[in-house]
């Protein structure tokens, strides 16, 4: 062997040395970056700004905070797990139902570990001062302002909640297909770009009772690298069934894909 073969066997293995070295120093924020590369393509660049926001409906309670006699009204129940059940004046201002809260903790902790920020989480009330931002909306247009607001848009051209007399249901914009409550509980995933802010998307996850909010909320955090990989950034809608009780049963019956872009 040469001088000239040795040197450059030499600088061959420095060089994939190197090269190993700088691999094995990235590797473990290789795959967190990929991630991070999806979730700004899937959720807009605001997912990793503060301009990313869960939205929770509100309600309020009317009944009167004070009985007859001036004092505080025992306007709720707690069941003890013992059998204890005491009367309690309950809160003041906003009622939260326990499905937006399943709902938006699916979201946290999804999408939490791969931003830096922590996650912002709004009333509807609050967020429609605001509309500068990328919204997840959680529940009906019934009790989430937001949701009511990105399924008026006229980018919405999948899915809507109808109501004809006593009957709510689920309808197709194009074809006017309906999904009724029928034994599994139904719901919506639907994203479409926000366009008084294009760089921002609105989404919304809400069923027709609770356990389809948080049923699509629970989908839209476990299949959003599945959803990203299917439709890029375009917009589109998807009905999904969720199993009474049973969040992680959420599988999706229907497809709405967007149309062409001279048609949108």
């Amino acid at each position: 062997m040469t001088w000239f073969e040795i040197l450059a066997n030499l600088i061959i293995n420095f060089i994939a040395g190197i090269l190993i070295f700088l691999l094995g120093l990235f590797w473990p924020i290789i795959p967190k970056s990929i991630r991070k590369y999806r979730l700004k393509k899937f959720f807009g660049p605001s997912v990793l700004s503060d301009r990313f926001v869960i939205v929770y409906g509100t309600l309020q309670d009317l009944r009167p905070r004070v009985d007859s006699a001036g004092n505080p009204a025992m306007r709720f129940t707690k069941v003890f797990r013992n059998g204890q059940v005491i009367g309690v004046a309950g809160p003041h201002e906003n009622i939260v139902g326990d499905c937006e809260i399943r709902a938006a903790g699916y979201l946290l902790q999804n999408i939490g570990k791969i931003r830096e920020e922590m996650i912002r989480v709004k009333s509807d009330r609050e967020a429609y001062e605001d509309l500068n931002f990328t919204f997840i909306s959680l529940g009906s247009p019934a009790s989430n302002q937001i949701t009511g607001f990105a399924l008026r848009e006229p980018r919405n051209c999948f899915l809507n909640f109808v109501q004809e007399n006593q009957d709510v249901f689920i309808m197709s914009v194009a074809d006017k297909t309906r999904y009724h409550f029928e034994r599994k509980d139904r719901a919506i995933i639907v994203r479409i770009r926000n366009e008084r802010f294009p760089k921002n998307y609105l989404f919304v996850c809400a069923g027709l009772g609770e356990w389809g909010t948080s049923g699509a909320a629970w989908y839209l955090a476990a299949h959003w690298e599945d959803l990203y990989k299917e439709f890029k950034e375009d917009d589109f809608g998807l009905v999904i069934e969720v199993d009474i009780g049973v969040d992680s049963s959420a599988s999706r019956i229907a497809t709405l894909r967007q149309p062409e872009k001279s048609d949108v």
